[in-house]
């Protein structure tokens, strides 16, 4: 146990229970952000919240990278189609299942039918079939990381079609065009292979401390540009725009590799006591249940009036939070006790 324990990464661990806080945390604020009065009290909280989360797909799509890429790593066809897509196609199936019976029999009114719900999967499990097709290519692009130099092409066109080209065209800045954007497949997807890339190249170069200072003080400023270009942008529209808390918004892609640079340095070196190292092991092994059972979770307690649209959201949100994080680890662990189905759906 130790032994394999001591092969393990453990900042991508420590990464990966991060990001999935901050999730629960971004969803607990930001479920009900559109629909509270605009520019008000409530709003202002809610993008406080945001604005220090939108970083954390960015991250989680970075640990992919840096694992699924590395050409030294056992990564398999058959372990990857067998293993990883398939357990991912059984959890997005049976939640998905699992969300359409809770939204018909939920009194809410629906705008799709049950095979809809279905087939598209809850709001939050787009997720899956978006990782499910990085699965897919993996064998393609680990061809790529063992050249450095196409490595680093691949990555920066990736950042300009997926990243940076959509940042403009949500300022105003740059020609929409059904060709080159971050509304469409190509521009949604380039952008999540500029992550994974970005995540090998941050984990196999060695960053000068010059350097990581500047990544650091970017991402705090990134997180500032979030926070007020959202204002920014929804004052311009006269209505909320979110636009800058985006998955692929640039400044959120800026937050999330000053987070992972961070983790990287703080921690590739420290030595875990065993029991640490078990800790870690184990509630990671949960964050992928914590963020299928979450959403349900928050939308009982928004059912029953718990919500930044009934009370103020600057207890209310630090409230939802306290009570949905730890209760979904809780059912995570529960879920996983399932046999034969539990693993893989959790």
């Amino acid at each position: 146990m130790v032994q394999k324990a001591k092969k393990r990464i453990w900042y991508w661990d420590i990464l990966r229970i991060a990001a999935m806080v901050f999730l629960v945390v971004r969803h607990s604020a930001t479920a009900t952000f559109e629909f509270v009065p605009t520019l008000e009290t409530d709003w202002w909280v809610c993008n406080v919240y945001g604005s220090l989360s939108a970083w954390m797909v960015p991250v989680f799509m970075m640990i992919s990278g840096a694992s699924f890429l590395d050409p030294a790593r056992n990564v398999t066809i058959d372990r990857l189609y067998k293993r990883n897509i398939f357990r991912m196609l059984c959890a997005f199936f049976f939640w998905a299942v699992f969300y359409a019976v809770y939204n018909t029999f939920s009194g809410q009114e629906l705008k799709e039918g049950f095979a809809d719900m279905v087939f598209k999967g809850h709001f939050h499990l787009w997720f899956l079939p978006m990782i499910m097709g990085m699965y897919i290519i993996t064998p393609l692009l680990r061809t790529v990381t063992k050249n450095r130099a196409a490595t680093l092409a691949i990555t920066a066109v990736t950042a300009v079609t997926g990243v940076i080209i959509p940042f403009l065209q949500d300022m105003g800045w740059f020609l929409d065009t059904t060709l080159i954007t971050g509304k469409n497949n190509f521009g949604f997807f380039s952008a999540y292979v500029c992550f994974f890339f970005t995540g090998y190249l941050l984990h196999n170069i060695e960053i000068p401390p010059a350097v990581r200072r500047a990544v650091y003080i970017t991402g705090i400023i990134s997180t500032v540009v979030v926070f007020a270009g959202t204002y920014l942008l929804t004052v311009r529209d006269g209505a909320h725009n979110e636009d800058m808390q985006g998955d692929n918004n640039l400044f959120t892609a800026l937050q999330g590799v000053a987070v992972f640079v961070f983790a990287k340095q703080r921690l590739r070196n420290t030595e875990f006591k065993e029991e640490h190292q078990k800790l870690i092991l184990d509630i990671s092994k949960l964050t992928f249940g914590v963020y299928m059972i979450h959403v349900v979770l928050l939308a009982l307690l928004d059912k029953f009036g718990f919500s930044p649209l009934t009370y103020p959201a600057v207890y209310m949100i630090p409230m939802l939070i306290l009570f949905v994080l730890p209760m979904s680890f809780f059912l995570s662990f529960l879920v996983g006790k399932i046999p034969l189905l539990g693993r893989y759906i959790v």
